[in-house]
């Protein structure tokens, strides 16, 4: 593409994104759609420049099959849309795998009681520094305790608690779809905010703070609603030794980059080691199963397939070792991840690049 070219795409791709926020959650409610971002349009097996909203479904069906109030049309405030076949999006966290010291990223790690997952990388705040991975795969999705054991391996792995290689010091508390009431989000904002998690706690709690509690039953927005991160960190213990170098990467990220459309990205995860893949779309809102419970999640990161059950806390990289986001969730079309800047400012922490 001509520089001419690039910028007109960028200024259409910022237009793009504005009409997709504007009507996300309008589409997420209808059958089968579970995610809606900022792609290019595929034509036939051909990707066009053609910036477009995304709808990924869990499957396709023919029009005359849906209802009027499910159809996506073909042109949304004129806007090309596109539909792509992704099936349910789920957080990627079961069953590399050995003890390993210094403690790697891109090895297996879990919660004495939970999942087994992938270490992201090693992250500080001054002198302290942490081990990153998913909520959902230390923190127990909000179920477990500020110090309980972490282990590498991860118990699907064979951890026991001789492996213990830190306790669990913060994590972002993820808020799930299932009938939130006023009532229940400033019980949460509370007793998560004491932990340390500030950021949209305290935009929760204000905002509801503001509303009363005459209503205990009143459904909080669609904004406070959104999760942005699936994300905790691990205190290691201090006998413990940490090696930033990245399992197959090469060495440590070597800071952060924003993500493009089109971007190539590597990760290295517990289950299915290095591999590649490219960014499809951007500013993704996405509906996320974890088990029973759904979860939404705003301003992702979707791309090409590149993981599996178990690589659930891969940090994502560009081929330059920069950081791009950390991987949560996806199917067996898609991956999802979170912008490595959104988790970061979550915790008030930065990259260890050596």
């Amino acid at each position: 593409m001509s520089d001419v070219f690039n910028a007109n795409v960028i200024t259409q791709v910022r237009q793009v994104i504005q009409t997709c926020q504007q009507i996300v959650y309008d589409f997420l409610d209808r059958r089968y759609v579970v995610a809606c971002g900022v792609g290019f349009k595929i034509k036939g097996v051909q990707q066009t420049w053609i910036p477009s909203i995304v709808f990924s479904v869990t499957r396709k069906v023919p029009p005359d099959r849906l209802s009027p109030s499910d159809l996506i049309p073909k042109m949304i405030q004129n806007i090309a849309t596109d539909v792509i076949e992704t099936g349910e999006i789920e957080a990627l966290g079961l069953n590399r795998l050995l003890p390993l010291r210094p403690v790697r990223p891109g090895a297996s790690i879990g919660h004495r009681d939970g999942t087994t997952g992938t270490l992201s990388c090693i992250v500080q705040r001054g002198d302290q520094r942490f081990l990153l991975s998913n909520n959902h795969i230390v923190a127990r999705l909000n179920e477990a305790k500020l110090g309980d054991p972490i282990l590498q391996p991860g118990t699907a792995d064979g951890g026991t608690a001789a492996d213990e290689i830190g306790q669990l010091a913060m994590y972002a508390p993820i808020r799930f779809l299932e009938n939130i009431s006023i009532a229940e989000a400033m019980a949460l904002a509370q007793s998560t905010d004491a932990q340390g998690c500030s950021g949209w706690l305290k935009l929760l709690l204000d905002t509801l703070g503001s509303l009363g509690h005459s209503k205990p039953t009143s459904r909080v927005s669609n904004d406070l609603l959104n999760n942005h991160v699936d994300a905790a960190l691990v205190a290691p213990l201090g006998n413990i030794l940490l090696d930033p170098n990245i399992i197959d990467i090469g060495g440590p990220p070597v800071g952060m980059v924003e993500p493009q459309l089109g971007m190539r990205i590597v990760k290295s995860g517990r289950t299915t080691g290095l591999t590649e893949a490219r960014i499809v779309q951007i500013d993704v809102t996405v509906n996320v199963k974890y088990g029973d419970q759904m979860a939404r999640f705003a301003n992702q990161i979707m791309t090409t397939p590149f993981s599996q059950p178990g690589d659930s806390g891969s940090l994502v990289l560009d081929f330059e070792r920069r950081a791009v986001g950390l991987l949560f969730s996806g199917s067996s079309q898609i991956t999802v991840v979170n912008p490595i800047k959104s988790v970061l400012s979550t915790f008030d922490v930065e990259l260890v690049t050596a």
